[in-house]
Protein backbone atom coordinates (compact mmCIF):
# COMPACT_ATOMS: atom_id res chain seq x y z
CA UNK A 1 0.00 0.00 0.00
CA UNK A 2 1.37 3.42 -0.91
CA UNK A 3 -0.06 6.91 -1.07
CA UNK A 4 -3.08 8.36 0.67
CA UNK A 5 -6.15 6.20 1.28
CA UNK A 6 -9.17 8.43 0.70
CA UNK A 7 -12.66 7.06 1.31
CA UNK A 8 -16.14 8.54 1.24
CA UNK A 9 -18.02 8.51 4.52
CA UNK A 10 -21.32 9.71 5.93
CA UNK A 11 -21.38 11.95 9.01
CA UNK A 12 -23.50 10.26 11.69
CA UNK A 13 -23.10 12.55 14.68
CA UNK A 14 -21.35 15.54 16.11
CA UNK A 15 -20.37 18.36 13.82
CA UNK A 16 -20.39 22.12 14.21
CA UNK A 17 -17.78 22.21 16.96
CA UNK A 18 -19.17 19.42 19.10
CA UNK A 19 -15.81 17.64 19.23
CA UNK A 20 -17.52 14.27 18.69
CA UNK A 21 -17.59 13.78 14.93
CA UNK A 22 -18.57 10.20 13.98
CA UNK A 23 -18.62 8.86 10.45
CA UNK A 24 -19.52 5.60 8.70
CA UNK A 25 -17.28 4.57 5.83
CA UNK A 26 -19.11 3.89 2.58
CA UNK A 27 -16.05 2.80 0.56
CA UNK A 28 -13.11 0.45 0.95
CA UNK A 29 -12.54 -2.77 2.91
CA UNK A 30 -13.98 -1.23 6.09
CA UNK A 31 -17.16 0.05 4.45
CA UNK A 32 -20.05 0.04 6.91
CA UNK A 33 -17.84 0.46 9.97
CA UNK A 34 -18.06 3.54 12.18
CA UNK A 35 -15.08 5.60 13.33
CA UNK A 36 -14.31 8.82 15.12
CA UNK A 37 -13.11 11.43 12.62
CA UNK A 38 -10.59 14.14 13.47
CA UNK A 39 -11.57 17.47 11.96
CA UNK A 40 -8.89 20.05 12.71
CA UNK A 41 -10.18 23.63 12.95
CA UNK A 42 -7.14 24.94 11.08
CA UNK A 43 -8.57 23.38 7.90
CA UNK A 44 -12.12 24.71 8.11
CA UNK A 45 -15.49 24.13 9.80
CA UNK A 46 -16.80 20.70 10.73
CA UNK A 47 -19.49 19.18 8.48
CA UNK A 48 -23.05 18.63 9.62
CA UNK A 49 -24.86 15.35 10.24
CA UNK A 50 -25.86 13.67 7.01
CA UNK A 51 -23.14 15.19 4.87
CA UNK A 52 -20.98 12.92 2.72
CA UNK A 53 -17.33 13.71 3.29
CA UNK A 54 -13.91 12.46 2.24
CA UNK A 55 -11.66 10.98 4.91
CA UNK A 56 -8.14 9.63 5.01
CA UNK A 57 -8.50 6.07 6.32
CA UNK A 58 -4.88 4.97 5.95
CA UNK A 59 -4.29 4.44 9.68
CA UNK A 60 -7.33 2.27 10.35
CA UNK A 61 -6.80 0.18 7.22
CA UNK A 62 -3.14 -0.38 8.14
CA UNK A 63 -4.07 -1.12 11.74
CA UNK A 64 -1.77 1.54 13.20
CA UNK A 65 -1.77 1.50 16.97
CA UNK A 66 -2.44 5.13 17.84
CA UNK A 67 -5.98 6.41 17.80
CA UNK A 68 -7.94 4.14 15.49
CA UNK A 69 -9.43 7.20 13.84
CA UNK A 70 -9.89 8.64 10.36
CA UNK A 71 -9.10 12.21 9.33
CA UNK A 72 -11.44 14.59 7.56
CA UNK A 73 -10.09 15.86 4.25
CA UNK A 74 -10.81 19.59 3.95
CA UNK A 75 -13.39 20.38 1.30
CA UNK A 76 -15.37 23.38 2.57
CA UNK A 77 -14.52 27.01 1.91
CA UNK A 78 -13.56 29.17 4.90
CA UNK A 79 -13.88 32.46 2.99
CA UNK A 80 -11.04 34.75 1.98
CA UNK A 81 -7.46 33.74 2.57
CA UNK A 82 -6.10 34.77 5.95
CA UNK A 83 -3.23 37.20 5.68
CA UNK A 84 -0.38 37.99 8.00
CA UNK A 85 2.55 40.36 7.74
CA UNK A 86 5.11 37.59 8.22
CA UNK A 87 3.90 35.40 5.35
CA UNK A 88 4.18 32.49 7.77
CA UNK A 89 2.37 29.29 6.85
CA UNK A 90 2.32 25.76 8.22
CA UNK A 91 2.50 22.69 5.94
CA UNK A 92 3.85 25.00 3.19
CA UNK A 93 3.47 24.13 -0.49
CA UNK A 94 1.06 21.29 0.21
CA UNK A 95 -2.71 21.26 -0.42
CA UNK A 96 -3.18 21.84 3.32
CA UNK A 97 -1.01 24.96 3.76
CA UNK A 98 -2.60 27.57 6.01
CA UNK A 99 -1.56 30.95 7.38
CA UNK A 100 -0.85 31.48 11.07
CA UNK A 101 0.79 34.00 13.35
CA UNK A 102 4.36 33.11 14.33
CA UNK A 103 5.97 33.40 17.73
CA UNK A 104 7.08 36.88 18.70
CA UNK A 105 10.31 38.14 17.21
CA UNK A 106 13.62 37.12 18.69
CA UNK A 107 14.94 38.96 21.70
CA UNK A 108 18.48 40.26 22.00
CA UNK A 109 19.69 37.33 24.09
CA UNK A 110 21.54 34.81 21.88
CA UNK A 111 21.20 32.17 24.62
CA UNK A 112 17.56 32.40 25.75
CA UNK A 113 17.65 28.96 27.42
CA UNK A 114 20.51 29.79 29.76
CA UNK A 115 19.26 29.09 33.26
CA UNK A 116 15.94 27.69 32.02
CA UNK A 117 15.40 24.03 33.08
CA UNK A 118 14.86 21.98 29.92
CA UNK A 119 13.85 18.34 29.58
CA UNK A 120 13.76 16.27 26.38
CA UNK A 121 11.23 13.43 26.18
CA UNK A 122 11.39 10.52 23.70
CA UNK A 123 7.63 9.76 23.51
CA UNK A 124 4.38 11.66 24.01
CA UNK A 125 3.33 9.27 26.77
CA UNK A 126 6.16 10.70 28.88
CA UNK A 127 4.51 14.13 28.96
CA UNK A 128 1.97 13.38 31.70
CA UNK A 129 4.45 12.04 34.29
CA UNK A 130 6.83 14.89 33.43
CA UNK A 131 4.18 17.54 34.07
CA UNK A 132 3.06 15.85 37.29
CA UNK A 133 6.65 15.72 38.56
CA UNK A 134 7.08 19.39 37.68
CA UNK A 135 4.07 20.39 39.76
CA UNK A 136 5.24 18.11 42.56
CA UNK A 137 8.37 20.28 42.70
CA UNK A 138 6.42 23.54 42.50
CA UNK A 139 6.83 24.41 38.81
CA UNK A 140 3.70 26.12 37.45
CA UNK A 141 4.75 27.67 34.13
CA UNK A 142 5.47 24.44 32.23
CA UNK A 143 5.70 24.84 28.45
CA UNK A 144 5.59 21.92 26.02
CA UNK A 145 7.42 22.21 22.69
CA UNK A 146 6.11 19.68 20.17
CA UNK A 147 8.34 18.72 17.27
CA UNK A 148 8.17 16.27 14.38
CA UNK A 149 8.45 12.54 15.03
CA UNK A 150 4.85 11.66 15.89
CA UNK A 151 1.47 13.24 15.18
CA UNK A 152 1.89 16.70 13.68
CA UNK A 153 -1.42 18.06 14.97
CA UNK A 154 -1.48 18.94 18.67
CA UNK A 155 -5.25 18.74 18.45
CA UNK A 156 -4.84 14.96 18.24
CA UNK A 157 -3.39 14.84 21.75
CA UNK A 158 -5.91 14.17 24.50
CA UNK A 159 -3.02 14.36 26.97
CA UNK A 160 -2.28 18.02 26.23
CA UNK A 161 -5.93 18.96 26.69
CA UNK A 162 -6.19 17.03 29.95
CA UNK A 163 -2.99 18.50 31.40
CA UNK A 164 -4.03 22.04 30.51
CA UNK A 165 -7.48 21.51 32.04
CA UNK A 166 -5.82 20.40 35.28
CA UNK A 167 -3.46 23.35 35.26
CA UNK A 168 -0.40 21.11 34.93
CA UNK A 169 0.59 22.51 31.53
CA UNK A 170 0.58 26.25 30.90
CA UNK A 171 1.34 26.51 27.18
CA UNK A 172 2.12 24.47 24.06
CA UNK A 173 4.38 25.48 21.16
CA UNK A 174 4.13 23.66 17.84
CA UNK A 175 7.45 23.54 16.01
CA UNK A 176 8.20 23.09 12.33
CA UNK A 177 5.55 21.00 10.57
CA UNK A 178 3.62 20.54 13.82
CA UNK A 179 0.59 22.80 14.25
CA UNK A 180 -2.23 23.62 16.62
CA UNK A 181 -0.24 24.83 19.64
CA UNK A 182 -0.90 28.01 21.58
CA UNK A 183 2.19 29.40 19.83
CA UNK A 184 3.39 28.49 16.32
CA UNK A 185 7.09 28.42 15.45
CA UNK A 186 8.92 27.62 12.19
CA UNK A 187 11.57 25.39 13.79
CA UNK A 188 12.68 23.95 17.11
CA UNK A 189 15.11 26.83 17.81
CA UNK A 190 12.39 29.47 17.52
CA UNK A 191 10.04 27.22 19.49
CA UNK A 192 12.50 26.83 22.37
CA UNK A 193 13.10 30.57 22.47
CA UNK A 194 9.35 31.27 22.55
CA UNK A 195 8.90 28.67 25.30
CA UNK A 196 11.68 30.15 27.44
CA UNK A 197 10.15 33.63 27.15
CA UNK A 198 6.60 32.53 28.04
CA UNK A 199 5.02 35.13 30.34
CA UNK A 200 7.67 36.16 32.87
CA UNK A 201 9.81 33.14 32.06
CA UNK A 202 9.06 29.43 31.94
CA UNK A 203 9.67 27.38 35.07
CA UNK A 204 10.32 24.36 32.86
CA UNK A 205 10.50 23.72 29.12
CA UNK A 206 9.64 20.19 28.01
CA UNK A 207 10.42 19.12 24.43
CA UNK A 208 8.91 16.04 22.81
CA UNK A 209 6.82 14.66 19.97
CA UNK A 210 3.10 14.23 19.43
CA UNK A 211 1.18 10.98 19.96
CA UNK A 212 2.46 7.96 18.10
CA UNK A 213 5.96 7.67 16.71
CA UNK A 214 7.30 7.23 13.21
CA UNK A 215 9.17 3.93 12.96
CA UNK A 216 10.72 1.83 10.19
CA UNK A 217 12.66 -0.66 12.38
CA UNK A 218 15.91 0.82 11.06
CA UNK A 219 18.71 2.54 12.95
CA UNK A 220 17.82 6.13 12.04
CA UNK A 221 14.36 5.80 10.52
CA UNK A 222 12.26 6.63 13.56
CA UNK A 223 10.77 9.55 15.46
CA UNK A 224 13.17 8.97 18.33
CA UNK A 225 15.81 10.92 16.40
CA UNK A 226 13.90 14.07 17.34
CA UNK A 227 15.66 13.70 20.70
CA UNK A 228 19.01 14.50 19.06
CA UNK A 229 17.54 17.56 17.33
CA UNK A 230 16.11 18.87 20.60
CA UNK A 231 19.25 18.25 22.65
CA UNK A 232 21.48 19.94 20.07
CA UNK A 233 19.13 22.91 19.69
CA UNK A 234 18.74 23.40 23.44
CA UNK A 235 22.50 23.31 23.97
CA UNK A 236 23.05 25.80 21.14
CA UNK A 237 20.64 28.21 22.84
CA UNK A 238 22.55 28.10 26.12
CA UNK A 239 20.52 25.41 27.85
CA UNK A 240 21.68 22.37 29.78
CA UNK A 241 19.07 19.86 28.66
CA UNK A 242 18.25 16.69 30.55
CA UNK A 243 17.20 13.60 28.61
CA UNK A 244 14.55 11.21 29.81
CA UNK A 245 15.77 7.92 28.28
CA UNK A 246 13.30 5.50 26.79
CA UNK A 247 13.41 2.57 29.21
CA UNK A 248 11.23 -0.50 29.57
CA UNK A 249 11.15 -3.67 31.57
CA UNK A 250 8.02 -4.98 29.86
CA UNK A 251 8.20 -4.18 26.14
CA UNK A 252 8.07 -7.40 24.15
CA UNK A 253 10.39 -6.01 21.46
CA UNK A 254 14.05 -6.66 22.22
CA UNK A 255 15.14 -3.37 20.64
CA UNK A 256 13.07 -1.44 23.20
CA UNK A 257 13.75 -3.60 26.27
CA UNK A 258 16.11 -1.97 28.78
CA UNK A 259 17.51 1.17 27.15
CA UNK A 260 15.76 1.50 23.79
CA UNK A 261 17.82 1.68 20.64
CA UNK A 262 15.95 4.95 19.97
CA UNK A 263 17.73 6.53 22.94
CA UNK A 264 21.15 5.06 22.19
CA UNK A 265 21.08 6.12 18.55
CA UNK A 266 19.95 9.65 19.41
CA UNK A 267 22.67 10.02 22.05
CA UNK A 268 25.31 8.96 19.54
CA UNK A 269 23.98 11.66 17.20
CA UNK A 270 24.26 14.34 19.90
CA UNK A 271 27.83 15.72 19.91
CA UNK A 272 27.26 17.99 22.92
CA UNK A 273 27.30 16.10 26.20
CA UNK A 274 24.10 16.16 28.24
CA UNK A 275 22.69 14.73 31.45
CA UNK A 276 20.70 11.50 31.18
CA UNK A 277 18.27 10.95 34.03
CA UNK A 278 18.29 7.46 35.54
CA UNK A 279 15.30 6.62 37.73
CA UNK A 280 15.94 4.46 40.77
CA UNK A 281 13.84 1.71 39.18
CA UNK A 282 16.06 1.72 36.09
CA UNK A 283 19.57 1.69 37.53
CA UNK A 284 20.22 -1.95 36.68
CA UNK A 285 18.83 -1.55 33.15
CA UNK A 286 21.07 1.42 32.42
CA UNK A 287 24.09 -0.20 34.08
CA UNK A 288 23.94 -2.99 31.48
CA UNK A 289 24.24 -0.46 28.66
CA UNK A 290 27.26 1.64 27.74
CA UNK A 291 26.22 5.23 27.07
CA UNK A 292 28.51 7.45 24.96
CA UNK A 293 31.20 8.78 27.31
CA UNK A 294 30.37 12.46 26.73
CA UNK A 295 26.96 12.02 28.36
CA UNK A 296 26.50 11.81 32.13
CA UNK A 297 23.99 9.59 33.94
CA UNK A 298 22.29 11.25 36.93
CA UNK A 299 20.08 9.24 39.34
CA UNK A 300 16.75 10.61 40.53
CA UNK A 301 13.44 9.53 42.01
CA UNK A 302 10.65 8.39 39.71
CA UNK A 303 6.91 8.89 39.30
CA UNK A 304 5.61 6.80 42.19
CA UNK A 305 2.46 8.30 43.72
CA UNK A 306 2.06 11.07 41.13
CA UNK A 307 -0.96 9.53 39.40
CA UNK A 308 -2.94 9.43 42.60
CA UNK A 309 -1.88 12.90 43.70
CA UNK A 310 -2.80 14.69 40.47
CA UNK A 311 -5.57 12.51 39.06
CA UNK A 312 -3.74 11.64 35.84
CA UNK A 313 -3.48 8.12 34.42
CA UNK A 314 -0.15 7.17 32.86
CA UNK A 315 -0.46 4.87 29.84
CA UNK A 316 1.73 3.88 26.90
CA UNK A 317 1.01 1.23 24.28
CA UNK A 318 -1.66 -0.31 26.48
CA UNK A 319 0.56 -0.53 29.56
CA UNK A 320 0.05 1.46 32.73
CA UNK A 321 2.37 2.39 35.56
CA UNK A 322 2.03 -0.91 37.40
CA UNK A 323 2.94 -2.89 34.25
CA UNK A 324 6.06 -0.89 33.36
CA UNK A 325 6.97 1.66 36.05
CA UNK A 326 10.47 2.37 34.78
CA UNK A 327 9.07 3.71 31.49
CA UNK A 328 7.20 6.52 33.28
CA UNK A 329 9.77 6.93 36.04
CA UNK A 330 12.32 8.07 33.44
CA UNK A 331 10.25 11.14 32.56
CA UNK A 332 9.70 12.13 36.18
CA UNK A 333 13.37 11.57 36.98
CA UNK A 334 14.44 13.90 34.15
CA UNK A 335 12.25 16.67 35.52
CA UNK A 336 13.63 16.17 39.03
CA UNK A 337 17.19 16.45 37.71
CA UNK A 338 16.39 19.57 35.68
CA UNK A 339 14.66 21.29 38.61
CA UNK A 340 17.31 20.33 41.12
CA UNK A 341 15.23 17.79 43.01
CA UNK A 342 17.07 14.70 41.87
CA UNK A 343 16.93 12.85 45.16
CA UNK A 344 20.13 11.03 44.36
CA UNK A 345 23.88 11.58 44.25
CA UNK A 346 25.63 12.19 40.95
Amino acid sequence: MSGAVLRRAEVLGGGEGSGGLRVRLTQGPLAGETFFACAYPEFGPEPQVGEVVLVNALGVEMGLGTGGVVFLVPGRSTGEAERNRDHFVKLPYTPLQFACEPAEGAGEDPEPLRGVPTVVLPLHSHLAPACCAARDLGARRVVFVCQEGGALALGFSRTVGRLKALGLLACSVSSGACFGGDIEAPNVYAALEAAARFESGADLVVVGIGPGVVGTATRYGHGGMSVASALNAAAALGGEPVLAPRLSGADGRKRHRGVSHHTLTALRATPVGCRVAVPESGRELVARTELPARHRAVPAAGAGGLQERFGVTFTSMGRGYTEDPVFFDAAAAAVRVALGGAGGEE
